[in-house]
């Protein structure tokens, strides 16, 4: 979040598992940014490699048998949810 913003962070727990919650109010992404956003190398900005969100999916999905969702709407912010199982 460049200018600011608010990270709000949730857990909460279920007969299935447990749910994370990651939100902020930050510049949200389009929905082509939405579609790629877990490929290796990806990234929007200057200096990075584009391979954290790619071994996040890795570690949660398929190492873990989890999932992991994400909505946006650009200029309001993004939320990701993360599932694990028990």
């Amino acid at each position: 979040m460049p200018e600011g913003g608010a990270l709000t962070i949730a857990t909460n727990r279920n007969a299935a598992g447990i749910l994370l919650t990651f939100t902020d109010t930050g510049m949200g992404m389009t929905a082509e940014q939405q579609a790629r956003l877990f490929e290796p190398f990806l990234t929007t900005k200057v200096r990075g490699t584009g391979l954290g969100l790619a071994i996040v999916h890795r570690i949660i999905v398929d190492a873990h048998r989890g999932r992991i969702t994400v909505t946006s709407v650009p200029h309001r912010g993004t939320t990701f949810r993360i599932e694990l199982p028990v």
